[in-house]
């Protein structure tokens, strides 16, 4: 009787485990970074971002993690042929140009398409 006893207080606590848990963040999104032309490729290329970061952002975070100097640029583009305004958010992005799941974006340090 003892051991039932512990085995149904092994399962009370791991579904209070559970709850207490942090839920699965929705507030983040899955961006997929693709160099384009001569820009330096990122070793890790899929990350978690927050849907309210702007693209202006996410410009100066990917120059950081190119290691470029301040007077270098980083390009984003989405499908292949636009650059997105500075202030859009990722999110709005993700709503309109997502697929799977993700955001697949494209940087280049020099002007690509158009």
């Amino acid at each position: 009787m003892t051991e039932e006893n512990e085995n149904q207080d092994d399962v009370a606590s791991e579904i209070s485990k559970k709850k207490t848990a942090a839920p699965a963040s929705s507030d983040k999104i899955a961006v997929v970074l693709r160099n384009v032309g001569n820009a330096p490729i990122l070793q890790k290329q899929k990350y978690n971002v927050d849907k309210n970061k702007t693209v202006k952002w996410m410009s100066n975070w990917i120059k950081g993690k190119l290691k470029l100097q301040e007077h270098e640029q980083v390009i984003l583009y989405i499908a292949q042929h636009f650059a997105p305004p500075l202030d859009q958010h990722v999110g709005n992005l993700f709503d309109c140009f997502g697929t799977n799941d993700k955001l697949v974006v494209q940087y280049a340090t020099q002007p690509a398409w158009g």
